[in-house]
């Protein structure tokens, strides 16, 4: 999985065999619209109606089929919405992939365990919804997407409570792989 973030929640995500962009109209000037969106099969939107919305009091992981059972082509990745700009990718291979606009609440449950989320807001939204978040459940990864400068704010908050986690924070235009 790589992840690159370029402003709030414009990011351009290769996640299980596909380039998925997110929110590609709130990217900066700087950033060319071509290069951002090209080679994409998915891009997704405010008003993407075909996301189904994620509702975090029923969903579950979906079992991890045997190579056997898997049929030729099929890449395993959904995608559901979260709250009005969030994203949820379940990929079978590379796990949960939540995006989570820092100014509106999750609900984050159990089903958060294991996923790489990543929080884009303030670096007080972002502070707060991580703990929240560490309250709840064991994230692999927490990535901070902080729009206002004040990383140190996120980065303090979180980093004592984030237990067996990892913590990165994300530049804009700056690829990571997870």
């Amino acid at each position: 999985m790589k992840i690159t973030w370029f402003a709030a929640m414009t990011f351009r995500i290769h996640i299980a065999g596909r380039i998925v962009v997110v929110h590609a109209d709130g990217a900066p000037e700087h950033v060319n619209p071509a290069e951002l969106v090209g080679g994409a099969q998915t891009l997704v939107s405010a008003d993407s109606p075909e996301l189904a919305r994620f509702d975090p009091l029923s969903w579950r992981p979906r079992r991890r089929a045997r190579v056997i059972d898997v049929d030729p082509g099929e890449e395993g990745l959904s995608l559901y919405r979260l709250s009005a700009r969030g994203l949820v990718a379940d990929s079978l291979d590379e796990g949960l992939l939540v995006l989570e606009d820092a100014g509106i609440q999750a609900q984050w449950n159990r089903w958060a365990d294991g996923a790489v989320v990543v929080l884009s807001g303030t670096g007080a939204e972002c502070a707060a919804h991580g703990l929240a978040l560490l309250d709840i459940a064991r994230p692999r990864l927490i990535a901070l997407a902080v729009t206002d400068g004040a990383i140190d704010v996120a980065f303090d908050a979180l980093a004592d409570d984030i237990g067996d986690a990892s913590l990165v924070v994300l530049e804009p235009g700056m690829a990571v792989e997870v």
